[in-house]
């Protein structure tokens, strides 16, 4: 699945979501998100998260996305192949090949609980599985509440708790 293909756009009466490849230039806006406190309730460590950002601009297993709201960026999400991790991260076992996963943040306080989460999470599903991944997961820790919801009003379902190597994590899946 090759980045330059993923530039993907909802129209919705509030404003079109879209998706640019992350770019170095985008690393200390990152930062400075990764420290606000919604943010860093979730992503711990920023220092370390971005360095992963910057590993993960040229790494053929990972996709990592700026989201837009009208061509202002307000978020972030990376699509990973986890056929690679299946090794290294028990709670996979039993996925199908093919199965990718999810993990995103909203910066920008005055953008969270406006159902941005929902759309963007959809949105990067939709062009995952539509694109040929057998199944797209996602694995917020299991208090997470906020996160839980827009996952399951983007059609992903509960598939348990798992004792993953970042921490616990409820896993969820959403198939073609």
């Amino acid at each position: 699945m090759a980045t330059s293909s993923w530039k993907r756009w909802m129209p919705h009466s509030d404003g079109v979501i879209g998706f640019r490849p992350l770019a170095e230039d985008d690393l200390d806006m990152m930062a400075r998100w990764l420290a606000e406190p919604h943010v860093a309730a979730w992503w711990h460590r920023a220092e370390r998260q971005v360095e992963q950002m910057r590993s993960h601009i040229d790494d053929p297993t990972v996709s990592p996305f700026v989201v837009l709201l009208d061509d202002v960026p307000f978020g972030y999400i990376q699509l990973c192949d986890l056929d690679h991790e299946r090794d290294n991260e028990p709670a996979l076992e039993g996925q199908p090949m093919g199965t990718f996963g999810i993990d995103q943040f909203i910066g920008p306080a005055d953008k969270i609980g406006k159902g941005l989460g929902t759309r963007l999470v959809s949105a990067m599903a939709e062009r995952a599985l539509n694109d040929g991944a057998s199944r797209v997961l996602v694995d917020p820790h299991p208090d997470n509440a906020a996160a839980i919801r827009a996952y399951e009003k983007a059609g992903f379902v509960r598939l348990g708790t798992f004792s993953m190597t970042s921490g616990p994590a409820l896993l969820m899946a959403r198939d073609p």
